[in-house]
Order: structure tokens, then C-alpha cells, then sequence
């Protein structure tokens, strides 16, 4: 997560000021920063799809679901969700192909992908083994050039610490106009909402995770991710630098969440 040059962390933190990648926090590397990631999300992998749920008092389906239709899926195609978590986008995505496509999730944390596979085993014996899952990280994808047609990531990009380098990667594993979607958490815009958001976000959330899960940090990490990360201008042209084009970004839920769409 990164930072703008001069912002005060605690400003970011409580949400009275934004924040972009400009800065790295802290003095850690990024491999100590990708450790701190990985063993937060491992904390919480059994209870995260409850608490997402929960949370985004399930709008978080409709999201994903819209990031669906934004990726027009063929049933021929092969499609890969970086960032997988417990393969949730996977799953919805595999209902748009057939026995000629198939769909991957890849995420570093091991304690996700143990429970998407055990998601996919069942989800195979039914589907045709289209549903398949691996441990890699979105920096250093373990495919070739232009193996997909379609790359998506759902809530996830904020939470890699390179995040210039996962979007070459993603460019690097598309096939030539293959199609990037990205649904990100986003900080709302209408001056009426984002009060009583950021109070939601920085109070409530941390505070009902904790007596649920027993746990502090993952949930505190997830209100400074959003502000730490950049806003909705700046990640487009983050994403047109990466040689993407035809980017186009669609807000939802006034600005909870943005998609991103590109062509490779």
C-alpha cells in the first residue's frame, strides 16, 4: 500500500484525506509487505465469505456478477481470476463456458486456494472439470504469453504491493485484444454518502469483524487498503500505462465499487 509524499498515515487511515501510490509505507520491503498479506487473508480465509457478505450486506454478488457481464465470456474461451480468494468469481464464470473452455484462479495465499479446490472439486464432479485452482503470485504468473482471453481480478488488486508489475503480467498472459475486468473497492464520491461510509468502513466493520473473528488487523487493513490505494483517475491511467486500451470504468453502488474494462 502505498502513500502520496507528506500525507500523514493517520489522515489516510481515518479516511480525511485520500492517498496514491506515490510512496511505499513504511520501511518493510515488499516481500515483508506480501508476508504481512498473505498471513492476514490465511487468518481470516474460513469466515471471509460470511463476512463479505456480511459486510457489503450482499451487494458484493451483484458486483461480481456485473464484472461478468462485463467480461463477455465465451463458451470456447479461456478465462483467468488473478487475486481468486476462494474462487467465487471462478465459479460464476464457469457457468458462461463448456467442455471447450475452462476457467483458472490463481491467488498466493494457500489457505484460499485450499478452500476453492475444495469448492471445485464438487463443482467438477458435476461441470466437467472446467474449474481448475493454483497457488502463484500476480506478479510473476506461471503461464505463457497469451494463454487467455479474458483476465479478471474482483477486490483484489489493492492488496498486491506491485501493482504496475501484476498488470503486465496480466497483459502478458492475454491473448492479443483479450479483455482485462477489474472490480475494485472504491471510495464513494456523493459528499452526502461518504461521511456515514467512512464511518461504516472505519468504525462498524472493524469492530463487528473483531468480536466475530477475534482477530484486529484484518479488518483494519481493509479500510486503509481502500484509501491507500488509488482513486478510480488514477488507476485508469495506471492500467492505460500498462498498455492497456479502451479503458472504461463503471462506478456502482455511488462509488462503493468500481469496474474496470480493457483490451489487451
Amino acid at each position: 500500500m502505498y502513500f502520496k509524499e507528506g500525507v500523514p498515515r493517520r489522515a489516510v487511515a481515518e479516511g480525511r484525506m485520500p492517498a496514491s501510490p506515490s510512496r511505499p509505507v513504511g520501511p518493510c520491503s515488499l516481500g515483508k509487505r506480501d508476508l504481512y498479506i498473505r498471513n492476514l487473508f490465511s487468518s481470516i480465509a474460513p469466515r471471509i465469505d460470511a463476512l463479505s457478505s456480511l459486510f457489503s450486506l450482499g451487494i458484493c454478488n451483484f458486483w461480481r456478477r456485473r464484472l461478468v457481464e462485463l467480461a463477455q465470456v465465451q463458451p470456447a474461451e479461456r478465462i483467468l481470476d488473478v487475486c481468486t480468494g476462494t474462487g467465487n468469481m471462478v465459479f460464476l464464470i464457469a457457468e458462461n463456458v463448456d467442455s471447450a473452455g475452462s476457467v483458472n484462479g490463481v491467488d498466493f495465499c494457500e489457505a484460499m486456494i485450499a478452500i476453492a479446490s475444495e469448492k471445485a472439486r464438487r463443482w467438477n464432479r458435476r461441470h466437467a472439470g472446467r474449474v481448475a485452482f493454483s497457488c502463484q503470485d500476480a506478479k510473476a504468473l506461471d503461464f505463457r504469453d497469451g494463454t487467455f482471453d479474458v483476465v479478471s481480478v474482483a477486490f483484489g488488486m489493492r492488496n498486491i504491493t506491485d501493482t504496475a508489475r501484476a498488470l503486465r503480467e496480466i497483459r502478458r498472459v492475454l491473448k492479443q485484444d483479450g479483455r482485462f475486468v477489474c472490480l475494485e473497492l472504491t471510495r464513494p464520491e456523493p459528499p452526502w454518502f461518504l461521511s456515514l461510509y467512512r464511518f461504516y468502513l472505519f468504525r462498524v466493520i472493524p469492530y463487528v469483524a473483531r468480536l466475530v473473528t477475534k482477530l484486529d488487523g484484518p479488518y483494519r487493513y481493509l479500510p486503509k487498503s481502500i484509501y491507500g490505494f488509488y482513486s478510480v483517475a488514477e488507476f485508469q491511467q495506471v492500467i492505460e500505462a500498462a498498455g492497456f486500451s479502451q479503458v472504461r470504468v463503471h462506478p456502482m453502488t455511488w462509488g462503493v465499487a468500481t469496474a474496470y474494462e480493457a483490451r489487451r
